[in-house]
């Protein structure tokens, strides 16, 4: 048992046990993270967008576990084809969000785990090995930073950290997402480009980050994050409504209803009738 566990069990006695097991499972494909020294990396189609051998092998470290720690679940990796889901559970699974932090040796990359039940995220795990930060969330009992619950901010517009990437795997839709960013920009306090949307949703879940967006995420990418961000009090969906675990989707989040409408505001005026190919 790590100490993640540990903690948990303590503070947040009505999370599931196997919930709390699954934890423990990502806590140790954390320490792989950091543990892995050597690694190749590979191409995925573009050079904006490749894996690393690490990517491969914590995968399958994970892949193994959580197919053992519930019996008859799905699983779904960012390191395979996105592929139907006909289990009444899925794991949906991305080993480093963060590989081009990663592969370049920034130390900002995540461990990210969602499990669905009949197409709903019920749990949602982050863990950042670097800073030891182990987010969770358990649909209907709450999200936990270390233990300890978790709440959005009550900044407004004017005062909130957006957060965001500019589509560097697709250079058609960057010039959108630069002019999104810059409408946005304007009317809040800063903005933030930190290389992995899993921990940036987390952190809008714990009140670090306030409003969010990214034109075409994949499902490993924010699931995970989608269940801490409704269990800390945000609001999350895609920009034509509906959580799509199959498909790519552009992703927005807030702190509140109004903040969300606002920013949702400007992306449609920006976006128009342009949405991204489902793939």
């Amino acid at each position: 048992m790590t100490p993640h566990t540990e903690v948990l069990k303590k503070s947040a006695p009505d999370l599931s046990k196997f919930v709390c097991e699954a934890v423990d499972i990502v806590s140790q494909a954390g320490s792989l993270i950091l543990e892995i020294r050597l690694f190749n990396i590979e191409s995925k189609g573009t050079k904006e967008n490749y894996v690393t051998t690490s990517d491969i092998y914590i995968q399958n470290f994970l892949e193994e576990k959580l197919l053992a720690l519930l019996p008859g679940s799905g699983f779904v990796g960012e390191e395979a084809a996105l592929k139907d889901v006909v289990s009444e559970y899925c794991w949906i699974v991305d080993p480093i969000d963060g590989t081009a932090n990663y592969a370049r040796g920034i130390p900002l990359s995540v461990v990210s785990v969602a499990l669905i039940k009949d197409d709903v995220p019920i749990v949602g795990i982050v863990f950042n090995p670097y800073l030891g930060q182990m987010f969770v969330a358990e649909k209907g009992k709450g999200a936990y930073l270390n233990g300890e619950a978790i709440r959005v901010s009550n900044k407004d517009f004017g005062t909130a950290m957006f957060s965001t990437a500019w589509s560097a795997y697709n250079k058609d839709w960057a010039d959108r997402s630069f002019n999104i960013s810059k409408k946005v920009h304007s009317e809040c306090d800063d903005i933030r480009r930190l290389g992995t949307a899993a921990y940036e949703l987390s952190l809008l879940a714990s009140g670090s980050i306030d409003i969010y967006f990214e034109i075409g995420l994949y499902p490993w990418d924010y699931i995970a994050a989608y269940v801490l961000v409704t269990e800390a009090g945000g609001v999350i969906d895609s920009i034509d409504g509906g959580i799509d675990h199959k498909h790519q989707s552009s992703v927005l989040a807030a702190n509140d209803r109004k903040n969300f409408d606002r920013l949702k505001q400007i992306i449609l005026e920006e976006l128009g009738d342009f949405r991204i190919p489902l793939n």
